[in-house]
């Protein structure tokens, strides 16, 4: 993992680049930068995650192993940035815990501290978006037909 000042500074280097384009109040500001900031983490994790595979073929594989290829990252890009919009659907507080505490990794007593709610309530937001994002994404399954023989 980066340092976490490394980190912050490239979150705030981002939110820097990307102000003149905000619109929004101060929640809105807040999701934003928490966005901002779980992509980042989130793609910190991707790195090294990457970097400690790529020792680990080295060490235990043939030379000529194949990279993630490009497609791959881009399926994951996709996936993450509809995972995202889905949340962005929730109610504010909902959405902020659930991508501090999923998307960003940070523990229950992290996200209290930056939201500045109880740890106990900072639970209850994720639970309630974790249930209504499990609500909205449920897959029905086709019922199944019954087979007869003649």
């Amino acid at each position: 993992m980066s340092d976490p000042e490394d980190l912050a500074s490239t979150v705030w280097v981002e939110v820097a680049r990307g102000l003149h384009r905000f619109e929004g109040d101060e929640p809105d500001f807040r999701r934003w930068l928490f966005t901002i900031a779980a992509r980042r983490r989130i793609d910190d994790i991707r790195s090294s995650k990457r970097h400690q595979e790529h020792l680990d073929r080295q060490r235990w594989s043939d030379p000529v192993s194949a990279a993630p290829s490009a497609a791959d990252d881009s399926e994951q890009s996709g996936a993450l940035d509809r995972a995202l919009e889905l949340i962005r659907t929730l109610p504010p507080d909902q959405a902020d815990a659930v991508l501090l505490r999923v998307v960003a990794d940070l523990s229950v007593s992290e996200v209290a501290q930056i939201m500045g709610r109880r740890e106990g309530t900072v639970r209850v937001l994720v639970h309630r978006g974790l249930t209504r994002l499990a609500e909205r994404t449920a897959v029905t399954k086709p019922p199944t037909e019954t087979m007869s023989r003649s």
